[in-house]
This record gives structure tokens, sequence and C-alpha cells, in this order.
């Protein structure tokens, strides 16, 4: 399954659990992003290919010898943080997510999260979640990789 939609709105599946459930446990190993906008980002640890130390003000980052451009959640007043290398459904969709600092590992049951149902007008989150009494966005892979390549193309 991927983490990536496919299908329809009405259709689309938990992209976050799709991916990253183990089906013997209901365990997900996540990263916590702290997001320089206020919430903070879910991500299943199972997309991160890899966590690269690297200047906050870059729009792409070298990766293996590709240029991936950047989706920054970063404090943009720190010069230094780590591109999280995420992903996708081929090597020509792979992006970096830019962070202030190392996200935080958690390892989680299906069970603790709760979906939160207020109003979502960001087109890059996909759900909002309650984990630990407190409120986390889920991306949306797909939107974010899209709006990285339209802006490559302007």
């Amino acid at each position: 399954m991927s983490l990536y939609r496919s299908t329809p709105e009405n259709e689309k599946k938990d992209q976050f659990l799709d991916q990253s459930l183990t089906v013997s446990t209901g365990v997900i190993d996540a990263y916590i992003i702290e997001c320089f906008d206020g919430v903070a980002m879910l991500l299943p640890q199972n997309i991160v290919l890899s966590a690269i130390d690297c200047e906050t003000v870059e729009s792409y980052v070298t990766w293996h010898e590709d240029q991936l451009p950047v989706y920054a959640v970063n404090d943009p007043q720190i010069q230094q943080g780590i591109a999280l290398i995420i992903e996708g459904e081929g090597i020509a969709q792979r992006f970096a997510i830019m962070c202030t600092s190392m996200p935080r590992t958690v390892r989680l049951r299906i069970s603790e999260l709760t979906d939160d149902h207020r109003e979502n007008t960001n087109p890059f989150v996909y759900q909002y979640v309650v984990f630990e009494n407190r409120l986390f966005y889920i991306p949306d892979l797909n939107e974010i990789f899209n709006s990285l390549q339209k802006k490559e193309s302007i």
C-alpha cells in the first residue's frame, strides 16, 4: 500500500496507517516533527530514507547526487537544520522535509491516536490527530510534493 493518495478524495484510505502499521502488533514507529508554524507533524519513520545535516536556507538538498526539493517546516531564523529525505512512489517523487532539529522518535499504538475533526483548510494536512493529549497533523505527501513541483515549474 502507498502512503501517497492515488484514489479520489472520497475513497482515500488512511495513508499514515496503510504504510506504517505493523499488522501483528498495531504499532507505528513515527517521528514527531516540531513545525515552526505551530502544530507538530506526525510522520511514519519507514518513509524516511535518510536524515542529513544541512543549511536551512536551501530550496534543494543534494542526496545521492539527486537535487531534491525542500518542504520547510523549520524555524527560518536557524541556519543549520536536518533534512529528512522522503520516499516517493518513484525516485522522481522524492523530496526533503527541512526540520529545525532531529525529530523525536516515538512508538505508538493505533489505539493511542484519536481523530480530531476540526476544520482543515490547509491542503498539506491530511488529518489532524491527538496523541498523548497533544494535537498533531499527518501530512498529505501528495499535496506537498505537487506544490514543490509547481514551484519548480515557475
